[in-house]
């Protein structure tokens, strides 16, 4: 395997695995699955309130793919601010709560995206 495919999963999965920084604290991953279970059911089920934020994590989970399969630097880039600005308002509303395991699990998504992005901007020359 690349050292481009490691430094992508290894982004990816730091992503996912970042704790909330709530009250309740359940990772990055468990909010996207619960927002789209919700949203789900809301439309197939018979419930009058459709969860309509749960409509957000389409996007942000095909932002997730296609920073998997991208070559392309700036692509990767535009992916990299999104999935970076999604953890934006957990982290001014909540400072507070910010721990270590938060932090290095944010630090290495910062890294090992950048990384990623160095190493095939540099390929593409």
């Amino acid at each position: 395997m690349s050292i481009i495919k490691i430094l992508k999963i290894v982004a990816i999965i730091s992503l996912l695995m970042l704790p909330g920084l709530s009250e309740n604290g359940i990772p990055f991953f468990a909010f996207l699955l619960y927002c789209l279970w919700v949203f789900i059911m809301g439309i197939l089920g018979n419930s009058d309130p459709i969860f309509w934020e749960g409509l957000l994590v389409l996007p942000i989970l095909a932002t997730l793919i296609v920073f998997l399969i991208s070559k392309s630097y700036k692509i990767l880039s535009f992916c990299f601010l999104i999935l970076l600005i999604t953890q934006i308002p957990s982290l001014i509303t909540n400072y507070k709560r910010i721990d270590f395991l938060f932090l290095f699990l944010f630090l290495t998504f910062i890294m090992s995206s950048i990384g990623v992005i160095v190493v095939i901007k540099k390929e593409q020359r």
